[in-house]
């Protein structure tokens, strides 16, 4: 008996192994042997000793390789929890834990692989932010600056929440920021993607750019417009990196859109910024060798109802808009009459007559239209194309609207028929009536607050601009009333702000309007028409002057320019920094000298207007507000200036570059129309 109960571990020290599970089971006799007894190591079994001595271990400390980034540089205790440790999530900053140089162990009988151990780690997304995911695609995507995502491919990525966290982070984000769901996590998310993309900056991927674009754009609709100039740049050297802007035939179709669109919608983004301007230029369109994108059928899934190609009509419409925007900065440097210019006209005319019989819901879009549209999809795009095919004809026509800031010098106008001049006027005014007008039944028939553009809000800016201006100094006798003009531009400033209201981008240009509504209903409508061009003594600035004329308008932007939004310091170390609260309120309240001026003698101005009839027209150096995007794949047709008018000197070609098309008076001179500017 003695024997027999020698075999046990009769005094349950825990030094001493009992008989292993496999050797129990097979009633044989077990040498105890640690690690591994030999009966099990013999057949291939998996011995309960291993297991039993790994679980008998002390767990791994995560203090100092598991602990997060933030907890690690304030020498506090990390919890070590995922997504985000508790002292993280009680201050509102992002988790980030640094990346494992080892894989884990797992505590489970079964072996795991170390990319499973590290999903582990790490899980994917919760299921809340997936539904954030969805609703992106459902309600942000039809926007054309964030149609570089495919959908499918998207999805399956941010279910990924370890190899693509940052872009599953950076879409939830600006779902939230836009939907308003969960909108204290977006600022965490958004930090968080931008610090993995920080931690990669050498290493991009088509992932790690997308991301990068959709913080740009958080960035401008929270309104940190210095953050989003800075950042827009490393995205057009991702890009540049991987050589986006060429085709690569390599690849299957659904990858090669990708890298197409994602160079679209860096240039429609970029447009917000480069204003114009050479030096603020990333992607040169000459360097863009791509073709348009596809329709959305034939790129996004099959349950939904295609786009007719939306979206490759709008980049094509912002090429035109660029060519008419470079047409108008050459014309105002002629200094002499320019013939050609009627025919340039007549050939940006055909080219949008063309644009506009391919587009699938024609070129008008009445209150019937609209309501039948409301259920699909792709009504964001199929109205932002046709409200931009009526602001390319405005930004066309209204190089012949005399006296107005974007319209052609003098010297060129006067050579021109009058009667030219007069169609000029009708077309702005038709067809910027019409964007007010599609604005306008959107906002009445549309149940819920819909997403739009920038562009389109851009696009209401001018279009009552123009309306007020024709209301008061037009040149035909059926002009519209101030009463009709100031009716149009309420109608204007209720759905801007219906769509609109929280946006850091879009809140200038409502303030502009309604200061502009307000002094022009204050100062009622002008008695007296602006002279005719042939009644005005062309101005010739002395050369002398032009560069410092030229500096002096390229610091003027326009509302809607967020690189004016932005308000960079010029390098001082005691400049102190602006928050965005701080930048919208000075934004509201400031003026350059000459527009301050101009509003204490308003009246006088007014008053020597209707006595004076040989009115000095605006000087061609103060013109201008640029759309600076890309449209094809094609190269514009006006690359060389001197192909433009031999009879712009040399010199004056050289000055070229300050000329902006966002740049010109400030915002309210053109209500003035102050002869002394």
């Amino acid at each position: 008996m003695e024997t027999y109960v020698s075999c046990f571990n009769a005094t349950g020290s825990p030094n001493v192994l009992g008989t292993c599970t496999q050797c129990r089971y097979r009633k044989v006799k077990c040498d105890k042997r640690e690690g591994s007894c030999e009966n099990c190591e013999r057949l291939g079994l998996d011995c309960s000793y291993t297991i039993a001595s790994i679980a008998s271990r002390r767990p791994r400390r995560l203090r100092g390789v598991r602990a997060c980034a933030s907890c690690r540089d304030s020498k506090t205790k990390c919890s070590g929890t995922a997504p985000r440790c508790s002292n993280c999530k009680r201050r509102g900053r992002p988790c980030v834990y640094p990346a494992s140089k080892r894989p884990i162990p797992s505590l489970s009988p079964i072996a795991s692989s170390p990319d499973k151990v590290e999903e582990s780690c790490e899980p994917a997304i919760s299921k809340e932010m997936l539904s954030l995911v969805d609703t992106f695609f459902e309600r942000i995507y039809p926007m054309p600056s964030f149609a570089f995502l495919h959908p499918t491919t998207t999805k399956r990525r941010c279910r990924d929440g370890v190899r693509h966290k940052a872009l599953a982070l950076a879409v939830c984000a600006m779902t939230a920021l836009y939907t308003a769901q969960n909108r204290e996590e977006a600022p965490v998310w958004i930090q968080e993607a931008e610090q993995y993309i920080w931690q990669n900056l050498e290493s991009p991927t088509i992932p790690r750019l997308q991301a990068l674009l959709l913080i740009v754009r958080y960035c401008m609709e929270a309104g940190r417009f210095q953050r989003a100039f800075m950042l827009i740049a490393i995205a057009a050297r991702f890009a540049a990196a991987m050589r986006l802007n060429h085709e690569r035939q390599d690849l299957d179709t659904v990858a090669k859109e990708v890298r197409r669109r994602i160079v679209w919608s860096l240039k429609i983004t970029e447009r917000y910024f480069s204003v114009g301007l050479p030096e603020f230029e990333l992607c040169p369109f000459e360097s863009i060798y791509l073709q348009l994108p596809s329709p959305e059928e034939e790129f996004g899934s099959t349950d939904r109802p295609g786009d007719f190609g939306s979206y490759s009509l709008h980049v094509r419409l912002e090429n035109v808009r660029r060519d008419i925007m470079k047409l108008t900065r050459a014309v105002a440097l002629c200094e002499q009459p320019y013939p050609l210019l009627t025919k340039l006209i007549r050939d940006f005319q055909q080219g949008l007559s063309e644009i506009g019989s391919l587009m699938p819901d024609g070129i008008e879009l009445p209150l019937l239209r609209i309501t039948e549209l409301l259920g699909n999809p792709w009504l964001l795009r199929r109205v932002l194309v046709i409200i931009s095919w009526h602001q390319s004809h405005c930004d066309l026509y209204r190089i012949l609207l005399s006296r107005y800031p974007e319209a052609a010098p003098p010297v060129v106008l006067g050579a021109l028929d009058p009667k030219y001049l007069v169609e000029a006027e009708r077309y702005c005014l038709k067809h910027s009536t019409a964007i007010i007008e599609i604005l306008t039944n959107l906002n009445q028939q549309s149940t819920s607050r819909l997403l739009l553009e920038f562009d389109i809000a851009i696009c209401a800016y001018h279009a009552t601009r123009l309306l007020l201006f024709i209301s008061r100094f037009g040149r035909t006798a059926d002009r519209p009333t101030s009463e009709f003009a100031t009716s149009r531009a309420d109608l204007a400033l209720t759905a801007l702000k219906r769509f609109y209201g929280s946006s850091p981008l879009v809140h200038p240009i409502i303030k502009e309007i309604q200061r502009s509504v307000t002094m022009f209903s204050q100062q009622g409508h002008a008695s007296t028409s602006p002279a005719s061009p042939s009644s005005i003594e062309p101005m010739h600035d002395d050369p002398e002057n032009q560069p410092l004329s030229a500096a002096k308008t390229r610091e003027r932007l326009a509302i809607h320019s967020l690189l004016r939004q932005a308000e960079f310091s010029e390098g001082d170390d005691d400049d102190k920094h602006i928050t965005p609260a701080q930048r919208h309120n000075s934004m509201d309240s400031r003026t350059s000298p000459d527009m301050q001026d101009s509003m204490n003698s308003f009246s006088s101005i007014h008053n020597d207007l209707a006595n004076d009839e040989a009115q000095r027209p605006l000087s061609s150096t103060s013109h201008v507000e640029d759309y600076s995007a890309n449209g094809s794949s094609q190269h514009p047709r006006f690359h060389d200036r001197s192909a433009l008018s031999p009879l712009i000197s040399d010199y004056t070609e050289n000055l070229q570059f300050p000329f902006s098309l966002w740049l010109g008076q400030y915002d309210h001179d053109w209500l003035y129309n102050n002869p002394s500017l």
